[in-house]
């Protein structure tokens, strides 16, 4: 095994090699990631590196199949943040990250997915903290002393470290005191570099991060469960009661919503007395919240060992009908997209809508049919999966393109230009391709925002923030540069002498 050979080789033990590796890790971290940020080549370099890695260290084990589902997952996600440059995607590849290192702890623990629960997920990533400092604190103890420093050295070591910032304050108080003391101190400081204090730090940081991380992967260790106790548990009555009061009041909102869902617009500006924009700005985030509650609800009452005789059947009417009122929301949304526009946030929301409506139909087909433990795995990766699909579906240029095809179709139709740019490089070369259909005012603000911003754009001299999308963008707007000042010129005429023409007219009028 290579481990072995390593270990023959070098004549150190597991801890030290991680260590060693986290060194090398934190190194890494510092050059490839934190100076040139996640959306770029160096992340994903850093995560290829991470990988190899933990299969280094791993490669005397026997590995599951799981280990490499959860590799593609990662580095999938790392790759879309080296594909898209869209911010919101960020905290969404960084859920998915967490997410695989969430399912590789509870599956060591768990050989088969449909050992996890429901509970495991929330609390092995609330005891993850507190697992990386003891794992950290305890395999540093087993570092192999040929690569610890001799007593004295570290004795030196601390001694600098205690008289630097001593030595800072006394320097600073002599130089404020004397101006020639000042120059003098000026000229030394000039030999060290505070960039070079600020990498030392980083890499100590990241190498302690990358080490306590190895820890986990090297001990693998136990999460533990979150037990339900027995003493809490639902009766018949209480579960009827729940269930049925519930089913009722969601039976009854069903009702008059059946209206507005097969009526259209005169039905809602009849019965309710709103606009078809009052009805769609209303209501969509409650009844999202409504399926949340719901499906936690539903996940907390079969945890409890309640009557599932009449559980299930109430559980089954109450799913159908949260089903039909997330159709409802989904109405609402396409109402107020069609009225207003699209926006990042609508669609993230269409998003959660279409997990909770996947969560919903899972528990139906997992819970409610005596196999509750392949619910939790199921859910999360239908997540996971959601997240790197709507990555690749590039959701800025979704947002871009449905906007100026609304603006397109109908030219009094509103347009925030603002935000449309500021969505990032993912969707500048929908904008682009679309530009010379655009009414003559939006053209204007547009060809504005270029002159500002997209046609002052330096190249990407460092591969490390090498990005296609950056890359993609900055091609396209080299391409169509000259194009779209001509376009942003004429539009500019147009509209001062439209301005000017509207001027002349008033002051006729007056007269």
């Amino acid at each position: 095994m290579i481990y072995t050979e390593i270990k023959s080789s070098i004549g150190i033990n597991r801890a030290s090699l991680a260590a060693l590796l986290a060194l090398g890790l934190g190194v890494a971290a510092d050059q490839l990631v934190l100076r040139q940020g996640l959306t770029g080549a160096g992340f994903l370099s850093w995560m290829v590196l991470w990988l190899t890695t933990v299969q280094l260290l791993s490669r005397s084990e026997v590995q599951p199949r799981w280990r490499y589902c959860w590799s593609v997952f990662a580095l999938t996600a790392a790759f879309l943040l080296f594909y898209r440059s869209t911010p919101v995607l960020v905290p969404m590849m960084l859920l998915v990250l967490l997410s695989c290192g969430v399912n590789w702890l509870l599956q060591h623990r768990a050989s088969k997915h449909r050992a996890i629960a429901v509970l495991d997920y929330p609390w092995t990533t609330l005891r993850l903290p507190l697992l990386f400092l003891l794992l950290l604190w305890h395999t540093a103890g087993h570092i192999d002393p040929a690569l610890v420093p001799r007593s004295r050295v570290r004795g030196v070591i601390k001694g600098l470290l205690m008289a630097a910032p001593i030595l800072l304050v006394f320097a600073l108080l002599f130089a404020s005191a004397d101006a020639r003391f000042d120059g003098y101190l000026s000229s030394v400081s000039q030999m060290f570099s505070l960039t070079a204090v600020e990498h030392l730090i980083t890499m100590t940081l990241m190498s302690v991060l990358a080490f306590g991380l190895l820890a986990m992967v090297l001990h693998k260790p136990d999460p533990g469960r979150l037990e339900v106790p027995e003493t809490l548990s639902l009766g018949r009555e209480e579960t009827l009661i729940i269930m049925g009061s519930l089913l009722m009041l969601f039976l009854v909102f069903v009702v008059l919503q059946a209206g507005y869902l097969f009526g259209g617009q005169d039905v809602i500006e009849q019965t309710g007395g709103l606009t078809l924009a009052d009805y769609a700005r209303r209501g969509f985030f409650e009844m999202l919240a409504v399926a949340g509650l719901t499906l936690m609800l539903l996940l907390g009452m079969s945890g409890l060992r309640c009557d599932t005789r009449f559980f299930r059947p109430l559980a089954i009417a109450m799913v159908a009908l949260v089903l039909i009122i997330m159709i409802s929301a989904l109405q609402r949304l396409l109402l107020y997209v069609e009225a207003f526009g699209l926006t990042m946030d609508r669609l993230l929301a269409l998003g959660v809508m279409l997990w909770l409506a996947g969560s919903l139909v899972g528990f139906v087909l997992t819970v409610l049919r005596g196999r509750p433990q392949g619910f939790a795995f199921g859910s999360v990766v239908f997540g996971m999966t959601l997240l790197l699909i709507a990555g690749f579906m590039n959701p800025a240029a979704i947002v871009a393109r449905t906007n100026i095809e609304r603006v397109v179709a109908d030219a009094d139709r509103s347009i925030d230009v603002h935000y449309l740019v500021g969505l990032g490089d993912d969707a500048i070369p929908v904008i682009l391709a679309r530009f010379a259909e655009l009414p003559t005012p939006v053209q204007c603000r547009f060809g504005a925002a270029a002159q500002l911003g997209w046609l002052n754009r330096s190249k990407q001299t460092d591969w490390r923030e090498w990005n296609w999308s950056r890359a993609t963008t900055l091609r396209a707007v080299e391409q169509n540069s000259e194009k779209l000042e001509t376009i942003f010129q004429q539009a500019l005429e147009d509209m001062t002498a439209r301005v000017a023409s509207q001027t002349i007219r008033g002051i006729f009028k007056v007269c």
